[in-house]
């Protein structure tokens, strides 16, 4: 761990790579979104994506496990507490209502039926969770647990060297104390 014991002043860089934590609790409304809205998308492969005469396959089968990736940069850089850059989660997110919405103009043209005929509620839920996750892309700030404290003279600061999670620093008695192991460092 980088940082001086005792010297509050300075700060310890964050980890290069931190393992994936669900702290749902501690999102705020964008990050509960960006969840919620790639639950509803996994969950909707599950159900019937195109339905017509001919054709009536679940989510999975038609293929729709590739329009997955569209969640994948919002879903890990919140599941890794991480700064999100608002351009590409946002083309990630319009891309998670687009191109649902350009397999269903395919298919239609395949099966000769209009597109609303066709339309599973497997393809209507991932479309709403995809305006879901355009959503929660916009609202995202990032959960930073290595900022201060509402408590005075109590820092924030490096990890703890035995369970990862922040430390405070007090100033009153020159230490650092992890709450979690509830032990000085």
């Amino acid at each position: 761990m980088q940082g001086i014991e005792g010297d509050s002043g300075k700060k310890t860089e964050e980890p290069m790579f931190r393992s994936l934590e669900f702290n749902f609790s501690e999102w705020n409304i964008g990050g509960k979104l960006i969840f919620i809205a790639t639950v509803i998308a996994i969950v909707s492969l599950l159900f019937t994506w195109i339905d017509s005469s001919d054709q009536s396959e679940i989510g999975f089968l038609q293929g729709g496990s590739i329009f997955l990736a569209a969640y994948i940069y919002p879903f890990f850089i919140l599941a890794q507490d991480k700064r999100m850059n608002k351009i590409i989660a946002g083309i990630s997110a319009g891309l998670a209502v687009v191109l649902p919405l350009i397999f269903l103009n395919y298919m239609s043209g395949r099966i000769r039926e209009s597109m609303m005929d066709i339309m599973g509620i497997g393809l209507l839920i991932f479309i709403i969770g995809g305006i879901l996750l355009l959503i929660g892309v916009t609202k995202y700030k990032r959960y930073d647990r290595y900022s201060s404290t509402e408590k005075e003279g109590i820092e924030r600061g490096k990890p703890c060297p035995t369970c990862d999670k922040p430390m405070d620093y007090e100033g009153k008695w020159n230490r650092w104390f992890c709450e979690n192991c509830e032990e000085y460092k």
